[in-house]
């Protein structure tokens, strides 16, 4: 990357190395998480969706609800929804407010699941990022938040294929 990259219009090497970072980073931490989350049957999406059905409206949520706040589409919530219900960890029921719609709603043996699940979960995020401090934690968290709203801001501008947003920040 430093020997090739500067050669490119547009090549900051900071940008390119925080990129870098943090794709290799959420690789490590997701394949580590994803190797002891798995031996409950559980995965990144499934984690979130019980939660989002054992913390949010008791009559339960919308299947299209779900899969935006977890951004996936719709044949993949069904597709995560399908495998909850075989396994007992979700069902859906019909929408008080709108009888054609179905809701999620976590079941007791979800809820079982999470309860043994999570204190597990939080014992190793506490072990893994024991190494930094409360105050580089902060900083770090605050960072990521500023870097997804830098991305939000920018990204549609970024996207276009008739676009040279290089122009526009510099080289």
């Amino acid at each position: 990357m430093r020997q090739c990259g500067p050669q490119y219009p547009g090549f900051d090497l900071a940008s390119a190395e925080i990129a870098v970072s943090l794709l290799y980073t959420y690789d490590v931490f997701h394949q580590f998480v994803s190797r002891y989350a798995s031996e409950y049957g559980l995965s990144k999406s499934t984690i979130n969706i019980l939660l989002l059905l054992r913390h949010g409206p008791r009559e339960g949520m919308q299947l299209h609800d779900l899969g935006e706040l977890l951004l996936v589409s719709r044949a993949n919530i069904t597709g995560l929804m399908d495998h909850l219900e075989q396994k007992g960890y979700v069902k859906r029921v019909v929408d008080p407010a709108d009888r054609r719609a179905r809701n999620a709603r976590i079941t007791k043996k979800g809820e079982d699941l999470l309860d043994e699940f999570m204190p597990l979960h939080y014992c190793t995020l506490r072990a893994l990022f024991q190494d930094l401090s409360a105050e580089e934690k902060a900083t770090l968290t605050r960072l990521l938040r500023k870097t997804r709203a830098s991305i939000d801001a920018h990204a549609e501008e970024c996207s276009k294929s008739d676009r040279m947003p290089c122009a526009a920040v510099g080289r």
